[in-house]
């Protein structure tokens, strides 16, 4: 995957700062506004110091600019470049040899667009440690702003394994002997009993349409969340850390 695709402007002092002191980001370029506030500037110039890093000073207007979020940027904008981003046949390449002996679990999503939700997701992933998160191209929005915020600057962490399209994706994983299990309302197998095979994926299709017929296609075995009284489902983002919790919390145990 090209270096252009690995990119991403995030901003506000939070962010920039997390960023700056992140292993898996190279901040590629910072610019402070001269008249952000005093506790902006002096945060984000330690950061800059600490790091080696030259800070551009600019005007407010052209970090907004950059941004394109004048209300939330406080002033402070960095390109950066997320360096644990890895397309799907790399990512299977990498498991190979030595790497073949250790089970992986990797989560994949279909149709979650709300960026908030996304950035949970991301936050569940990395804190579970799965192994990485299935992100296509189409049907996804790319990281930005409100996926950095949500995911509490975790997305800095977070193993993204790109694709074009979900379905090329599940394909390349099932090709590497992935075991692909989708996350459905109603389904017989229950979650909670799951044993997990050496190489699984998790699908998560969105709330309202849940998952692509054209993934459902591709999924070995559908299971369920056990619910009880009226609630039938859950928050995409709420079901996807449970998923997460459970398949790492079960492969601990093997």
């Amino acid at each position: 995957m090209d270096h252009a695709e690995t990119s991403v402007t995030v901003y506000g002092k939070r962010a920039v700062v997390e960023a700056l002191g992140a292993e898996g980001v190279r901040v590629e370029r910072l610019v402070l506004a001269r008249d952000a506030a005093p506790s902006v500037r002096r945060e984000v110039q330690a950061a800059a110091r600490e790091q080696g890093l030259e800070v551009e000073e600019a005007t407010a207007a052209r970090v907004h600019s950059i941004t394109g979020d004048a209300r939330n940027d406080q002033g402070v904008a960095a390109l950066i470049a997320l360096r644990r981003v890895r397309d799907v046949d790399a990512f299977t390449q990498s498991l190979k040899g030595a790497a073949a002996a250790r089970p992986v679990r990797v989560m994949a999503l279909d149709n979650i667009t709300n960026p908030q939700n996304v950035g949970m997701i991301v936050r569940s992933v990395v804190g579970a440690g799965l192994d990485g998160l299935l992100w296509p191209q189409a049907g996804m929005p790319w990281v930005g702003g409100l996926i950095v915020k949500s995911s509490a600057s975790s997305i800095y962490a977070c193993p993204i394994v790109r694709c074009p399209t979900l379905v090329e994706g599940l394909w390349a994983l099932k090709r590497a002997g992935f075991r692909l299990y989708g996350l459905e309302a109603g389904a017989s197998a229950d979650l909670f009993s799951l044993a997990p095979v050496h190489r699984s994926a998790f699908v998560i299709g969105g709330e309202t349409t849940g998952i692509s017929p054209e993934a459902l296609e591709l999924i070995d075995e559908r299971i369920a969340i056990p619910m009880h009284g009226p609630i039938e489902s859950l928050n995409a983002a709420v079901a996807a850390s449970i998923v997460c919790f459970t398949v790492m919390r079960t492969s601990a145990k093997r």
